[in-house]
């Protein structure tokens, strides 16, 4: 947790630095039935609480994110272990195309922490939103991610919103040890690796607070990558349904 507090410093000195160009703030808070990254589930037979908080100014966007899980299935006890730095910038290159970098390290109990570099572009499309990044680990378990996203965001009255998305990921691991193939145990997996459907919907409660109702299904792309998912998952499954409630306080 020293980390965390270190962090939390910077961002506030960064903040100060900056107090008369009015950076916005977001912290928010998921409660969710379980937690999938990537296709694997880190959690099992537990909820997940999910805070995060967010600066953004001009472009800049500095995040913490953590995840304590109330039952953990390896040390089975209430445990917070996770939490995540996240600095990107994104710039608008033409009114329908923007393009993002930055940088994410995650702080990981019983395991090696581990940092990634990415690179991505979105375009908006009014009716639909698309999104390809890519994810180098250059760290303690070296490989590619690629991301694929497909999005819609439907207004509906009394100013909810409906998202709804779609996210494919493609992985190519450097690293056996961690992501073996499930065929060639010597080998590192390669290929087409999950997919996510989600579904949120946001409620305003006030001009500051909104309430958000998620539904997620996490899924294999290939026999391969079932096999994969099953055997690095804690819940022994390579398909999964869950979510939760979200709050959302922007200042």
């Amino acid at each position: 947790m020293r980390r965390t507090g270190i962090a939390i410093v910077i961002i506030i000195l960064s903040v100060s630095s900056y107090a008369s160009a009015r950076p916005s703030f977001e912290l928010s808070t998921d409660f969710l039935s379980q937690y999938i990254w990537r296709g694997y589930a880190l959690s099992y037979d537990s909820m997940v609480i999910q805070p995060s908080f967010t600066i953004l100014y001009k472009g800049i966007s500095l995040n913490i994110w953590g995840n304590f899980d109330t039952d953990e299935y390896i040390r089975e006890d209430a445990e917070w272990n996770e939490t995540d730095y996240t600095f990107s910038y994104s710039r608008d290159l033409l009114p329908f195309l923007s393009l993002t970098f930055g940088s994410i390290y995650y702080e990981l109990d019983e395991t090696e922490d581990s940092f990634e570099i990415f690179s991505g572009v979105s375009f908006d499309l009014n009716y639909l939103s698309l999104g390809f990044t890519v994810y180098r680990e250059i760290s303690h378990y070296p490989g590619w991610w690629l991301q694929f996203d497909l999005s819609k965001s439907i207004e509906l009255p009394y100013g909810m919103g409906l998202d709804t998305g779609l996210t494919l990921y493609y992985q190519d691991s450097d690293d056996e040890g961690s992501y073996p193939d499930p065929d060639d145990p010597t080998d590192s997996f390669s290929g087409w690796q999950s997919g996510l459907i989600s579904v949120t919907l946001d409620i305003p409660f006030s001009e500051r607070i909104t309430v958000s109702s998620k539904l997620m299904y996490s899924f294999p792309l290939s026999g391969k990558a079932s096999k994969e998912i099953k055997m690095l998952s804690w819940q022994r499954d390579d398909n999964f349904v869950y979510g939760g409630i979200g709050i959302t306080v922007n200042f």
